[in-house]
C-alpha cells in the first residue's frame, strides 16, 4: 500500500510485490523523514500520510511553477509559514522523484559532499527542474570516437582493473558522475524506482531518461556475470543484482545513449588506459600479449631469484670438495 501511494498507476499488485526489491528505498525514506522528527517545527507536515497528500497535489501540477503549487498548498496549511511549506513540498519530491531537492533558502540540517542540492526556483516547474538535470549530449564529445562498446566494460572491471571506487547515490540527477581525480564512480542505487517510473501514466521524469538509466545500469552491472555480482555483494547492493536486467537488454551502442553518452566516453577512456599498479597489471586480461609478458617476466624473475642461493650452495660444496682433495 505504501508503495502505491508513490506509483499509483503503476502495475504492481499483491502477486508480484517483493518487499525486499524495495529494501534500499524503503531505508532512503526512513532517512528522509527524520528530517520531521529532527526538525519537526520546521516543516508544514508531520506524518508520511499528509506528505503524500502533498505528493498527489505535485503529481497534478508538475508542469506549474513553484510558486503556484505553494499557493495551492497554502491553503490546505492556514497559518504556516511560506518556508515549512516549501520545505514539505521539496521532502515530498524527494521521496517521490529522487531527486535531491532541497533550496539553500530553507533548508535545514546536513548536507554532504557528494549529495549537491538542487534549487528550486519559484518560477520554474518541477517538470523543467527535472529536465534540466539531463540535457541531451553532443554527438562529438571531443573523446575517441566509437560506436561499440566492448562487452567486457563492467563496474566490476572498472572497479576490480582500473582501480575506480563505487559511491551509491540516493539522487538519480548524480548517476554516473566520474570524479576522475578521485576515481570514483556515482552510481543511483534505486533502479526498483526506474521500474515503477516508467510504468506510470502521471511522471514527470521522461520515458527515454528513465529508459536510458536502467539500459546504463544493465551495462554496468550484466545480470549472469559473476564478478559484478561479487562485486554487489562486496558493496552490500546484492539486492540490486536480484532485479535482473528489468526486461531490457545490454545495449552496447555507444550511439543509442543520448543522455549518458558524455558519461560512459570518459568512464570507457578510463577503461581503456593500460593499468597503473602491479595489482592491475596482474589481473588485467583485456590485453593477452601485454598480461603474458607479465607473468613470463614474473616467472623468469622467480626462477632467477630461486636458482641464485642454488648457484651459490652449489659454489660452496664445489669448493668443500676441492679442499677435500687436497
Amino acid at each position: 500500500e505504501l508503495i502505491c501511494k508513490f506509483w499509483p498507476t503503476s502495475n504492481i499488485s499483491f502477486n508480484s510485490f517483493d518487499a525486499q526489491d524495495y529494501a534500499a528505498f524503503l531505508q532512503y525514506i526512513d532517512i528522509q523523514l527524520r528530517q520531521i522528527r529532527r526538525h519537526q517545527r520546521y516543516f508544514a507536515v508531520e506524518t508520511l500520510e499528509g506528505t503524500f497528500d502533498i505528493i498527489e497535489t505535485v503529481r497534478a501540477n508538475f508542469s506549474q511553477p513553484r510558486s503556484h503549487i505553494l499557493q495551492i498548498l497554502s491553503k490546505k496549511f492556514l497559518n504556516v509559514e511560506a518556508a515549512a511549506i516549501q520545505r514539505s513540498l521539496e521532502l515530498s519530491v524527494r521521496l517521490w522523484l529522487t531527486f535531491n531537492v532541497n533550496s539553500s533558502n530553507v533548508i535545514v540540517g546536513p548536507t554532504f559532499a557528494n549529495e549537491i542540492p538542487l534549487d528550486w526556483d519559484e518560477n520554474a516547474s518541477l517538470e523543467t527542474l527535472v529536465q534540466n538535470q539531463f540535457p541531451k549530449g553532443s554527438a562529438s564529445s571531443g573523446l575517441t570516437p566509437r560506436s561499440k562498446i566492448d562487452p567486457s566494460f563492467t563496474a566490476a572491471c572498472l572497479a576490480n582493473i582500473c582501480g575506480v571506487k563505487l559511491y551509491w547515490t540516493d539522487n538519480i540527477a548524480n548517476h554516473l558522475r566520474f570524479d576522475s581525480t578521485r576515481q570514483v564512480l556515482t552510481v543511483y542505487k534505486h533502479k526498483i524506482c526506474l521500474v515503477n517510473h516508467l510504468s506510470a501514466d502521471d511522471d514527470c521524469i521522461p520515458k527515454e531518461v528513465l529508459r536510458e538509466t536502467l539500459d546504463t545500469l544493465n551495462l554496468l552491472f550484466p545480470f549472469g556475470d559473476l564478478a559484478t555480482k561479487q562485486l554487489l555483494m562486496k558493496e552490500g547492493q546484492l539486492l540490486f543484482y536480484g532485479l535482473g536486467n528489468c526486461n531490457r537488454g545490454r545495449q552496447l551502442n555507444i550511439e543509442e545513449y543520448k543522455y549518458y553518452r558524455e558519461e560512459l566516453e570518459h568512464l570507457i577512456d578510463s577503461f581503456n588506459r593500460p593499468p597503473r599498479t602491479w595489482k592491475q597489471l596482474a589481473t588485467d586480461r583485456r590485453n593477452k600479449l601485454e598480461w603474458s609478458a607479465f607473468w613470463i617476466t614474473v616467472m623468469v624473475a622467480v626462477l632467477t631469484m630461486v636458482s641464485i642461493p642454488c648457484n651459490v650452495i652449489q659454489a660452496m660444496y664445489s669448493v668443500k670438495a676441492y679442499h677435500a682433495t687436497l
